[in-house]
């Protein structure tokens, strides 16, 4: 048995190393390992006034800081009580949306060598995946106020409405995303299922857990069951207890065992995806959430009062509150409880990539190790 250290993995958006033990070509154990520093966000935020949450929270990923914004006001309307808008939420699903559409098209960016030979068509693919990536960044800049940070995601709503002008920007630009993703789509397809029938594999990176997803391209707090959720410290999870103090994260378990979080969790539960068992296709069903997610917000820009009212007044409460957002890797939740004078007494945050790093280790568990980082790659962490 020979063991094998990729320290870090490449070519996504967090930090990681994968140990595996290998026996001839077949990995028989992997350890996918999250190698990001404490920050301590949830202490951060311990004592501080609830505004501060959002805020501060947003920091933890500079991808997918939408989601986190949305998942910490979430929580704490629902702590607190407060009935967000009609408005304010369509346009708190938006700017989601277009996060959604700046970072899926960024993981196919980064998935692109796995798959793509030719020079050539890969240039061209990435010029097609930056003009979409330029659209889903101008939503999160329109709607969120800012691109990075986005501060019209706040308590009670979005701080901000749209302009009629600023309305029909946005639908021209989705006009061009939809034909694009329509493209990547369609390549992605193809890329897939020819790589799949170049290694002979058919079935490369299946797992036997099962999918949870709680929306198509919000979140619902009531879709879980919170009684099945738990986290372990990795000292527990572990058998290896080098691996184990190897990493400060939790590991999120649902009734006991990990379960996929994502794309195919997503398309899988709510929209029919046929699941064929291959990591890969997590790829295509990205691809499809990019249609999805276009799609959607036609839909919300139909349905929106641009004169509408998009943030609630509020007062302080003490309570207990859940925030979930479906983030493009994932199921982001944050829990908070407030105090009657608005301060953020406990916070605790499961961020969506977590979820995915047991199931990671067992879908490339005996296949071989030359694709192991092809399969991790697959579920964007």
């Amino acid at each position: 048995m020979e063991s094998i250290c990729i320290s870090p993995t490449t070519r996504h958006e967090g930090h990681s190393k994968l140990i595996l033990e290998v026996d001839g070509e077949i990995v028989k154990k992997a350890y996918f390992i999250n190698t990001t520093p404490i920050r301590g966000f949830e202490t951060i935020v311990k004592g501080k006034p609830v505004e501060f949450a959002p805020i501060a929270v947003m920091r933890i990923c500079g991808i997918c800081q939408t989601t986190h914004g949305i998942a910490s006001c979430e929580a704490i309307e629902h702590a607190m009580g407060i009935e967000v808008p009609e408005d304010g939420l369509l346009l708190r699903e938006l700017v989601g949306l277009g996060n959604r559409m700046h970072s899926h098209p960024l993981h196919h960016l980064l998935t692109l060598d796995d798959f793509v030979k030719s020079e050539e068509e890969k240039i061209e693919l990435i010029k097609l995946i930056q003009k979409m990536r330029k659209v889903g960044q101008y939503i999160v800049d329109v709607v969120g106020g800012e691109g990075i940070h986005p501060p019209n995601i706040v308590i009670g709503g979005m701080r901000n409405n749209i302009t009629e002008r600023a309305k029909s920007k946005i639908y021209y630009a989705l006009k061009e995303f939809e034909k694009d993703a329509k493209v990547l789509y369609e390549k992605y397809v193809e890329l897939v299922e020819n790589f799949l029938e170049e290694t002979g594999i058919p079935d490369l990176g299946s797992h036997e857990f099962s999918y949870l997803a709680t929306h198509t391209t919000y979140g619902d707090r009531y879709a879980i069951n919170w009684d099945d959720v738990t986290e372990i410290l990795p000292q527990r999870y572990y058998d290896n207890k080098e691996v184990g103090t190897s990493t400060s994260i939790m590991i999120p378990l649902y009734g006991g065992v990990p379960v996929e979080v994502g794309p195919r969790a997503r398309l899988s539960k709510f929209m029919g995806f046929k699941v064929k068992g291959n990591a890969l296709e997590i790829n295509i069903a990205r691809a499809q959430e990019n249609l999805g997610a276009v799609y959607r917000a036609f839909d919300i820009l139909d349905e929106l009062n641009i004169h509408g009212k998009t943030r609630a007044d509020y007062e302080y409460k003490e309570g207990v509150g859940i925030g979930v957002h479906e983030a493009p890797r994932g199921t982001n939740v944050h829990m908070v409880e407030t105090s009657k004078d608005g301060k953020v007494k406990a916070y605790r945050i499961t961020a969506a990539s977590t979820w995915n790093f047991p199931v990671v280790e067992k879908a490339i568990e005996g296949y071989p190790y030359k694709y192991a980082e092809v399969i991790l790659r697959a579920y964007d962490i």
